[in-house]
């Protein structure tokens, strides 16, 4: 579930091959560090920690339910630790499903479940070099 830095572009490329013979849509989610501001400061990179072996539990279970729900047949969720710069990927989710409408629910459902309820934390580092903990938008 976890990569260090940045998920590399072919990482990128090659998730979207995720395959099921039963498949008939993909649906994709990728989560890139922006360039918010707070007062004047800009962010520069986030840094990514998590509790790798409670957040991966959930992220399984997370998987599991949407299956249950929205009869998706695989899903797959990425995540970066380590430090990202401005731009770059850092969350990815793959959802493959036999039609486009369970897919796109099950992305939604899954992304929104990682963020709230998985043990990964961001914080960012403005371009003054304060940081501040991310707090999850949706």
């Amino acid at each position: 579930m976890f990569i260090e830095g940045a998920i590399p572009h072919k990482f990128l490329e090659a998730a979207a091959r995720v395959y099921h013979s039963g498949t008939g849509a993909h649906a994709i989610f990728i989560g890139r560090v922006r360039p918010d501001k707070k007062e004047e400061n800009e962010v520069d990179h986030i840094e990514f920690t998590a509790q790798q072996e409670l957040a991966s539990l959930t992220a399984d279970e997370i998987i599991h339910e949407a299956k249950q729900e929205f009869s998706i047949l695989e899903a797959e969720i990425w995540h970066s630790l380590g430090n990202v710069p401005v731009g770059k990927a850092c969350f990815l989710v793959v959802v493959s499903g036999k039609h486009r409408k369970e897919s796109f629910a099950a992305l939604e459902y899954i992304v929104d479940e990682v963020k709230t309820r998985c043990a990964i934390f961001g914080r960012e580092v403005f371009n003054d070099g304060t940081k501040a903990w991310k707090e999850n938008k949706t």
